[in-house]
């Protein structure tokens, strides 16, 4: 596994915790897995599940999981990452996580690849930027922008609202070149389980609309249930 660019900051993850770790998990399906607005699995549902560890002082790391469906023999996506979180002020907070997304048993092409992101939060306002250098290893660079906002209708229903940029050398090289995708959605708990439904869209020409099948990128509805422990 190509994952020796994370060592040092598990080990400085490891070594700088004085308290106990807690461990969580948490178990999703979805009826679409979409990253930046393109269906990962061909528009079928998916199943996910994640191992997340706090360290109790800012820093945190996880692995998660989802099938994938590319056409061919692609068929799980396993993600490892590390970060760090804190606040500057009783209402701005920050993160920096390193992603490596990883396809095991992927024969047909190596798209394993690592990716930086940072968070700036205000209120219940975020902004994300991503890169990744040789986005799925392509020797090009891809890059996101992300604006996120989620209001609180009730103590446990919130509106959320989302619109994200994907640009950089890797989208030029294709007809559908940068684009925009939104969502427009609501989220909540019951019984101790997370539920949420969202619209999603984009700004992809009708050209280069995909509405079925590998990489899918109409709009959609997308429901998603998950619990975590």
């Amino acid at each position: 596994m190509k994952l020796t660019w994370l060592a040092p900051a598990v080990l400085l993850t490891a070594s700088a915790t004085a308290q106990a770790v807690e461990f969580s998990g948490t178990a999703t399906f979805t009826n679409d897995y979409r990253f930046r607005g393109i269906s990962q699995t061909a528009g079928d549902a998916a199943v996910q599940a994640s191992i997340d560890a706090d360290f109790g002082n800012g820093f945190y790391a996880g692995v998660w999981g989802s099938n994938v469906d590319f056409g061919d023999d692609a068929n799980l996506e396993i993600d490892y990452y590390v970060g760090y979180a804190g606040d500057l002020s009783e209402e701005v907070n920050y993160s920096v996580t390193a992603y490596y997304f990883q396809y095991p048993g992927y024969d047909a092409a190596d798209i394993d690849f690592g990716e930086l992101d940072v968070q700036l939060g205000w209120k219940d306002l975020s902004l994300t930027y991503a890169i990744a250098t040789s986005y799925v290893n392509s020797d090009e660079d891809g890059q996101y922008l992300a604006l996120d906002y989620s209001y609180p209708l009730s103590e446990q229903v919130s509106l959320d609202l989302h619109a994200g940029y994907s640009f950089g050398d890797y989208w030029d090289r294709f007809d559908i070149g940068d684009y925009q995708d939104y969502s427009v959605g609501v989220s909540g708990s019951v019984a101790g389980l997370d539920l949420s439904v969202a619209y999603l869209f984009n700004s992809v020409d009708s050209g280069n609309d995909v509405d079925s099948g590998v990489f899918r990128n109409d709009n959609t509805l997308l429901f998603t249930v998950s619990r975590t422990f």
